[in-house]
């Protein structure tokens, strides 16, 4: 899953290493279930104001992924002086274990809509995802293959004051696919991260509806190059029960070429246990 930080945070640092010929991220996270997602990006310049990267990511559990769920992205992005364009094509190959597989992309917009001298603003954010899925259902008691998709759209306000305090809210929502449910619906291989801020750091394959988020952040400098944040997502799942999340974090400075961002997430799906999930996110500059 893509990480949870406010937008201006990953502009604002873009803009600010963009001297840089290359750099990597690298996502980790483990928890509840034997999770264990692993992300790995490399970005370069291609121009003065465009950004290419290529990634591979894994997720598995001890449920129902015991094998590892492999996909791959090439995010391209763009900064002009009043808006961010970001561009994420994926695909999940057709796995034999699972015999699941999905392709799609993701397109994101962010405008200033207000900015002020003392680095107050306001961001307006809107994005779009369509994913096609293979994949296994039940149908009658019996095994079928299905081929499926999905649209997701997803709009989101940041504000921020004097540089120091910031807030998010987004919403989005997902189209229903035919054919298929999340009753029917057998390791299906797509994490919906892919296609809207889901506010948890474990894998979502499950059909979603619609999912609610907010989050909070303060800037620590100039006593401390670093940020730290929380935040609460509400997940509503296609005829099953819903799931609410809570995260909290701290993205810190290590180096001038190097970032740390540790973080905690509590997921709870209605009427189960509460699930424990943990990400470390390292970025570095060449």
């Amino acid at each position: 899953m893509r990480h949870i930080v406010l937008a201006a945070f990953f502009t604002a640092f873009l803009a600010a290493n963009s001297s840089a010929g290359w750099w990597a991220e690298n996502n980790y996270a483990t928890g509840s279930n034997g999770l264990k997602k692993n992300s790995l990006t490399v970005f370069t310049n291609i121009a003065p104001h465009a950004v290419l990267g290529v990634n591979g990511a894994f997720h598995r559990d001890t449920a129902a992924y015991r094998d590892k769920v492999y996909s791959y992205r090439l995010p391209l992005m763009y900064s002009g002086k009043m808006f961010f364009a970001s561009l994420t094509p994926f695909v999940y190959p057709v796995s034999e274990q699972t015999r699941s597989g999905a392709a799609g992309g993701k397109l994101y917009l962010l405008t200033s809509a207000k900015a002020e001298e003392d680095e107050s603003y306001l961001h307006l954010s809107l994005a779009g995802a369509w994913a096609s899925q293979r994949a296994r259902a039940l149908e009658n008691g019996a095994m079928k293959k299905k081929t499926f998709s999905e649209t997701a759209f997803e709009l989101q306000v940041e504000k921020s004051y004097f540089g120091q305090f910031f807030f998010l809210a987004s919403a989005a929502g997902f189209t229903k696919p035919s054919g298929v449910s999340n009753s029917t619906l057998v390791t299906p291989a797509l994490d919906h991260s892919d296609m809207a801020c889901l506010g948890t750091f474990r894998q979502v394959t499950a059909l979603p509806e619609w999912t609610l988020s907010a989050q909070v952040a303060r800037n620590m400098k100039p006593d401390f190059d670093s940020h730290i944040y929380a935040g609460y997502s509400k997940i509503s799942y296609r005829n099953t029960r819903a799931a609410n999340s809570g995260t909290a974090g701290l993205k810190m400075g290590l180096t001038d070429k190097a970032t740390l961002d540790m973080a905690y997430n509590l997921y709870k799906e209605e009427g189960a246990v509460w699930k424990n999930y943990y990400k470390i996110l390292l970025q570095v500059f060449f």
